[in-house]
């Protein structure tokens, strides 16, 4: 069984659901890009330095090493915004925070720089800055579709989401826990 192979395949259809759910239409470029950076966070550990740290150190490096640096700072940002948004509540930054750093980074990377021009990813960078946002909110739908309730105070809160939202993706997954929503969508069964 070759693992990388299929959490790749898992993300890639979980990442091409949440962008249709989300109305999102990027290139196959951004997708396949955001694919391997959620294969990739499954496997590897976060770098634990403070991002403003990290950016101040990414604009006093040396071109090539500066360039990865903002990529790492970007794609980073856009997995904790993103897979982790609701878990960054209450901590001591918010999702903003992270969404600006992320943001930022890319954008810098998209507009290049003397010295990296004809980056084949600045297409893939200039898309991911300028719907920072929008992508955040699509691996949150990742993120929230693959999340199991660990009790069933969880499975009454996302019965409570469905119920108040009438999300699709809520009642997908209460049907994957087998609770069944009765006729008109009031009540379980």
């Amino acid at each position: 069984m070759d693992l990388a192979r299929n959490v790749e395949g898992f993300f890639h259809d979980e990442v091409g659901r949440a962008f249709r759910d989300e109305g999102l239409s990027p290139g196959t470029m951004v997708e396949h890009y955001i694919v391997q950076l959620l294969a990739s966070y499954a496997a590897h550990r976060i770098e634990e330095t403070p991002l403003a740290l990290r950016m101040l150190a990414a604009n006093e490096a040396p071109l090539p090493e500066r360039r990865r640096q903002l990529r790492d700072i970007g794609d980073t940002s856009l997995y904790l915004s993103g897979f982790w948004s609701e878990h960054l509540a209450g901590g001591p930054v918010d999702v903003d925070y992270y969404i600006g750093m992320g943001g930022s980074a890319y954008g810098e990377l998209a507009r290049g720089g003397s010295g990296w021009t004809g980056d084949p990813f600045s297409d893939v960078f200039s898309e991911l800055a300028a719907n920072f946002v929008r992508f955040v909110g699509a691996l949150a739908l990742v993120s929230r579709r693959m999340a199991v309730p660990a009790s069933n105070q969880d499975v009454v809160r996302l019965y409570r989401l469905w119920r108040e939202t009438k999300s699709q993706s809520a009642a997908a997954r209460l049907a994957a826990l087998g609770v069944v929503i009765g006729r008109g969508g009031e009540r379980p069964q």
